[in-house]
């Protein structure tokens, strides 16, 4: 009792909700169709994606007979509303392997899968001999009686409608009824299943209320790109159709035929009872015409022998009638054409005089055109002139500021060269002076001093590289993948890397230089320079070239 008043409950302000959003205009739903329309080709072409991918796994020989099962599965169901010799080629192909394994329920499935293909393409008496004659349904595995009893209901469904005997049209309704019942008895209540099978059951009932809420409910539960919403908008409809609301049942069989051409379905009914009911309301003919010839491509692509005999059912009338309005319109045209034809006449020798008079204008400013285009020439090029030259002032003025920037750093360099010089060859002599001679021999073996003078001919460097160059760091970063960017420890101006690929920006190349300037073996600048180009974005036989230019 809790699970229909929850359900109830749902139905209620699912309903209430999709009402309350603002309707769009039928007009706007046909336009938005006509340019899906004009992205099947697309939509179809990522179907076949999908079914490419999957075939390609099956290339793999380290597959499982199960998994390769599994896989013929997953083929099919992109198959089963796009082409049926494809969806039947790999049912067969899914049914050879059961047999071969043995499993009864995969050669269950398989034959259950046929039934249903069968029964929605048209052919019954192949269904029917699989689904009655093929299946022990005594000994089907438990988990397989709701997709079974979904094949005898759908086959049950189609004989019914479209069966011409009347015994045979009672016997399929109550099979309809009573295998309905039996998947309503082992489906979840809150599933989209069971709610469409009881919309079913409250259609078949003309309780529309009820039926509207639970197809509103369903819709709501899906994409509008998707194949189930395309199926649940489509049963919609029928609900407005049975309430004499046209309008409303436009629109949404027209959702329902953007979805199928979003899902790149090829076995629908939307587009075609869509442009049913154009044609039969007077409306647009021509847009009539083009969704039944696109349904009837649809359709014999499908191949199915159901389908294509419904959309023959009403094409020669649309046909006809667009032929009517075609003949119609292009009597108008002649009429038309009649008209704008003295009209001509007369425009003409009007123009003729014009000509002549205008002849005299043209030549006058024939040579002022002339005159133009060749002031218009010139100023373009002084402006390229102009371009150049600021270019090329921008390089000076850019050559001028490293040029400085070389020479304060090469006289910084010197002169604290000069001074620690000095102040050595005074501390030797009084070393000498003094007798200290092993104090003398113990310092110039101490490498403190030569690596204190390395970190603070480090430190001259960045700062003034940096200096020159402020956002060298930054720019040098954005030309690496992110994962390897480098990151400075707290203090550091430059690192390792950054100082070989600052003396490569102020044009050093050579390795055996740069590892001469910054006191490291050749073999570990190349290493340094490999590392930082394996981790480039983009191409790594640039990326110097690249950095110089930074």
């Amino acid at each position: 009792m809790k699970r229909h008043c929850l359900t109830a409950i749902c139905l209620v302000i699912s309903t209430l909700l999709l009402h309350g959003q603002g309707r769009e205009p039928l007009s706007r739903l046909l336009d938005k169709l006509d340019k899906q329309l004009e992205l099947r080709t697309t939509y179809e072409q990522n179907r076949l994606q999908r079914i490419n991918a999957l075939k390609s796994v099956l290339q793999y020989q380290d597959l499982s007979p199960e998994q390769r099962y599994g896989f013929y599965q997953q083929i099919i169901d992109e198959y089963k509303a796009y082409n049926f010799d494809s969806t039947m080629h790999y049912i067969e192909i899914s049914d050879n392997l059961a047999n071969s394994l043995d499993i009864r329920k995969y050669r269950d499935e398989s034959r259950i899968r046929r039934g249903l293909i069968f029964a929605t393409s048209g052919n019954f008496f192949e269904s029917g001999d699989i689904l009655y004659n093929e299946i022990d349904s005594l000994q089907l595995d438990p988990s397989l009686l709701p997709e079974y009893y979904r094949a005898l209901q759908r086959l049950a469904a189609e004989l019914s409608e479209y069966s011409t005997d009347p015994a045979t049209k009672e016997m399929s309704r109550a099979r309809k009824d009573y295998y309905r019942e039996k998947i309503l008895e082992l489906l979840d209540r809150q599933s989209d299943e069971y709610l469409f099978y009881s919309f079913q059951e409250a259609y078949e009932k003309d309780d529309l209320a009820r039926a509207d809420s639970i197809a509103h409910m369903l819709v709501s539960r899906h994409k509008e790109s998707t194949h189930q919403y395309a199926i649940y908008a489509y049963h919609l409809s029928t609900v407005y159709q049975n309430l004499g609301e046209v309008n409303l049942q436009m629109e949404w069989l027209a959702r329902s035929a953007m979805a199928d051409i979003q899902s790149a379905v090829k076995d629908h009914a939307s587009l075609t009872r869509l442009a049913t009911v154009l044609f039969e309301t007077g409306g647009n003919i021509e847009r009539a015409f083009r969704y039944i010839d696109i349904s009837l491509a649809d359709a014999l692509f499908y191949n199915a022998k159901l389908r294509p005999w419904q959309v023959a059912g009403v094409l020669p009338q649309i046909e006809k009638a667009y032929q009517e309005k075609q003949v119609a319109q292009t009597k108008r045209v002649k009429a038309f054409l009649i008209s704008i034809s003295a009209l001509l006449l007369i425009l003409i020798l009007a123009i003729g005089y014009l000509v002549k008079q205008t002849r005299r204008t043209i030549r006058a400013h024939k040579s002022l055109r002339v005159i133009n285009k060749r002031i218009v020439s010139q100023n373009h090029e002084l402006n390229l002139v102009n371009e150049q030259l600021q270019k090329l002032n921008h390089q000076i003025a850019e050559s001028n500021r490293v040029k400085e920037g070389y020479i304060g750093l090469f006289l910084a360099i010197l002169s604290d060269n000069l001074d620690k010089m000095k102040e050595f060859r005074a501390q030797v002599r009084r070393s000498i002076r003094y007798g200290k001679m092993q104090d003398l021999e113990e310092e110039l073996s101490n490498t403190e001093w030569a690596d204190k003078e390395i970190a603070n001919f480090y430190r001259t460097f960045d700062t003034a590289f940096l200096e020159l160059y402020p956002s060298f760091v930054n720019d040098f970063n954005d030309l690496l993948i992110p994962e390897e960017r480098i990151v400075l420890k707290k203090g550091d101006l430059l690192n390792t890397e950054l100082r070989i690929f600052a003396l490569i920006r102020l044009g050093i190349k050579d390795s055996g230089r740069i590892a001469a300037l910054l006191r490291y073996s050749v073999n570990t600048i190349y290493n340094y320079r490999a590392k930082i180009k394996n981790a480039a974005i983009g191409s790594r036989d640039d990326f110097e070239d690249r950095v110089a230019t930074l």
